[in-house]
């Protein structure tokens, strides 16, 4: 948990860096093992992640949407992802990212 909590605390940090870092490495925990995605949301990593959706450059809006998509495989996440407002943020990025974002955001 205390892992999880640094890399949330990372995604809020002034670093772009640092944010992809900890971006990457939330996502492939979530994908890696189902039953940290309650505790990666509930460390609160969706605000930031909505918030890269939303302001981030296009390779961190393309990472966003993919931790999004990793998080919301857990139907109590799912309904958590919808309510930070991500939804808007995904569609506009299928309709305007990179292939790569495209393929993040429909995941």
């Amino acid at each position: 948990a205390n892992d999880i909590e640094a890399l949330v605390a990372r995604l809020r940090g002034p670093d772009a860096v640092d944010q992809a870092r900890a971006v990457h490495s939330l996502a492939r925990l979530a994908h890696n093992s189902a039953s940290l995605r309650v505790p990666i949301v509930a460390a609160g990593a969706l605000p930031p992640l909505v918030e890269l959706l939303r302001a981030g450059t296009e390779n961190g809006k393309s990472h966003a949407a993919w931790a999004i998509g990793q998080l919301a495989e857990d139907a109590a996440t799912r309904v958590l992802t919808v309510a930070t407002g991500a939804l808007p943020l995904l569609v506009q990025l299928l309709r305007a990212s990179t292939e790569t974002g495209k393929s993040h955001a429909a995941w």
